[in-house]
């Protein structure tokens, strides 16, 4: 099977047409953008599943298979067992949080703020949550940009460049078609990046002999940790993989952009599937996606040397540049492009939200009309895609000296508790006053910069005995991070706690807290437009697969002169997946519509 150390013709064909149809998708739903609710939750008018894929979608972008795959690569299977905290985290969301979030009846996450605290509250929570979710979001630039670079292959096309390309795409998709555009955009990408890791997955497995032989070979290496098929594995031992999880439950019960998913369904029933279909997709999920990288360390080793560790950050792409053909390799890509879109498109739209209708409505013009709300929702996106893209830029130093996922650990880590605890606090416990919540952010904060910098202090002192002491090294990084989560939890509690019962909660918000209370046990019942056409995804989804599969076929033909019977059947085979899903959505929305209502 002829494969490519570099994206060919045809690789290009396939990535460029599928960012031209995401943006035809984009285009198409700016009709559907009437009022703010459309631009930022789609009209609560979203399918559950639908919901379930993009917020699974949403969750992880390019990180996924950059971070975790390098973690699999270097550690074994330690780097499953911190993904399925997710799973974990999900539980409680479908016992209670979608819930609640759902009963806050809001259009974005911080909407409920005023109403349950004050106006001070809510604007100290939408500035201090802001600086969180840009960093976060400039780390999946970075990786999604590592992911490109050895792909590209040009001289030219350096990590600086590919960060700027990468920002850029992203911020054009989001301004397109709001919120509906990104939950269509995420079906269409699960379609396009399942078809594609599924043959990858396959492909690699009949690289390294099967599963056995696999097993047999890396325990065979010297140069293997003897942890590697532990689930619980040095850097990462239990303590790390304990707070891991306590983030992962706050991240993905408290976090605005997946939260916001919750809102675009009509009923509580239906915000409680979301989160099912998140936990189910998050445990398949890693299955699949980390079986190249640990393949990988059985198989590029033979190819590539002792070199190989030294990029450990491209192990999934420099996997996919051996295995794949020519054709597949481009399609993979774009999976890997589509991770990333769905996760900031989200990203961008909820920041947008957050910054149109809780301070620029909310301060600067109360009585703005819908029109002029859509019109700000997108140039704050693009201010928003401009931070973040220039952010990514100065996080790619960072790389240097930590794992991806201690970066990721870090960031979180640092900044999360503070921000996420007093929010769910909000939701839930009634006895914490807005000087509590205040007092909670500051203590959390105040801890998690006080411990970033004595971190950056130790390892410049110690930075020559890192490498040589592994130790030391466990304790400055992995070791570090790990403690860092559980101070900066326990000081953002103490700060509700201490904050809350040291201050006396003035009438107007004691009697606000109670409305609010009172509110949240009451379910959430929708509101039916009877005029309003709600756009089903399978017809627009079956076309853009039609599309895809069409291009994908004429691109074979083009390689069918140079191309071997192996790869032309590869590729093929894609092809015809893409191609055969997108005509079944095409027949199944057409039964659906000619179904009496």
């Amino acid at each position: 099977m002829e494969t490519a150390k570099i994206l060919q013709t045809s690789d290009y064909v396939l990535l460029l047409s599928y960012f031209a149809i995401v943006v035809f998708i984009g285009n198409y739903f700016k009709k559907y953008i009437r009022q703010a609710k459309d631009y930022f939750t789609a009209g609560a008018a979203v399918p559950w599943w639908l919901s379930a894929i993009s917020l699974w979608l949403s969750s992880f972008s390019a990180t996924f298979f950059v971070i975790y795959s390098q973690m699999a690569f270097k550690y074994g299977l330690v780097a499953l067992s911190l993904a399925w905290t997710v799973v974990i985290a999900m539980i409680p969301a479908t016992l209670f949080f979608a819930r609640r979030w759902r009963r806050a009846r809001v259009m974005t996450p911080l909407g409920f703020m005023e109403q349950r605290y004050n106006k001070v509250v809510h604007q100290v929570f939408v500035w201090t949550g802001f600086p969180l979710r840009l960093v976060d979001n400039a780390l999946r630039i970075l990786a999604t940009s590592i992911f490109l670079v050895p792909a590209i292959g040009t001289k030219w096309f350096s990590l600086d460049v590919s960060i700027l390309i990468v920002g850029t795409i992203m911020v054009l998709f989001s301004i397109l078609g709001g919120q509906w555009a990104v939950l269509v955009v995420d079906f269409f990408q699960f379609m396009i990046l399942g078809i594609a890791v599924l043959i990858f997955f396959v492909l690699a497995l009949s690289a390294v002999g099967g599963f056995g032989e696999m097993t047999s070979s890396i325990k065979s290496s010297p140069d293997v940790p003897s942890t590697f098929f532990h689930p619980i594995a040095p850097p990462y031992d239990g303590f790390n993989w304990l707070m891991f999880a306590c983030i992962m439950f706050l991240s993905y019960n408290a976090s605005w952009g997946l939260v916001q998913k919750y809102n675009c369904v009509a009923t509580e029933k239906e915000a409680r599937k979301v989160a099912i279909g998140m936990g189910v997709l998050s445990f398949l999920g890693p299955l699949i996606f980390f079986f190249p990288a640990l393949a990988a360390r059985a198989y590029l080793p033979k190819l590539m040397g002792a070199s190989i560790m030294a990029r450990s950050d491209e192990v999934y792409v420099l996997m996919a540049l051996k295995i794949l053909p020519v054709g597949l390799m481009g399609m993979l890509v774009a999976g890997m492009c589509s991770a990333t879109l769905s996760t900031l498109g989200n990203e961008y739209n909820v920041l947008s939200g957050v910054l149109t209708k809780d301070f620029y409505q909310k301060v600067l013009r109360p009585n703005a009309d819908e029109r002029r709300l859509v019109r700000w929702g997108r140039t704050n996106t693009l201010l928003i895609g401009t931070l973040t893209t220039l952010l990514a830029l100065g996080l790619k130093y960072l790389k240097e000296v930590f794992n991806l996922i201690d970066i990721l650990q870090k960031i979180l880590g640092s900044f999360g508790p503070a921000i996420m605890i007093p929010l769910l606090a909000g939701l839930v416990i009634k006895k914490v006053n807005s000087r509590g919540a205040i007092a909670g952010v500051a203590a959390g904060t105040i801890s998690g910069v006080t411990l970033i910098i004595l971190n950056g202090i130790l390892l410049g002192i110690y930075q020559e005995r890192l490498a040589g002491d592994p130790a030391l090294s466990y304790w400055l990084k992995q070791g570090w991070n790990s403690a860092s989560i559980g101070i900066n939890i326990l000081s953002t509690i103490l700060g509700l706690w201490i904050g809350s019962a040291a201050s006396r909660t003035p009438e107007d918000e004691k009697l606000r807290a109670q409305e609010f209370m009172k509110r949240m046990s009451i379910p959430s019942e929708p509101k039916i437009d009877a005029e309003r056409k709600v756009e089903s995804p399978f017809s627009l989804v079956g076309l853009s697969l039609i599309l895809y599969g069409l291009i994908f076929f004429v691109a074979i033909i083009l390689m069918a002169v140079k191309g071997s019977p192996q790869r032309l059947s590869v590729n093929l085979t894609a092809a015809g997946l893409t191609f055969l899903s997108g005509v079944l959505f095409r027949i199944f929305s057409k039964r659906k519509a000619s179904r009496p209502s």
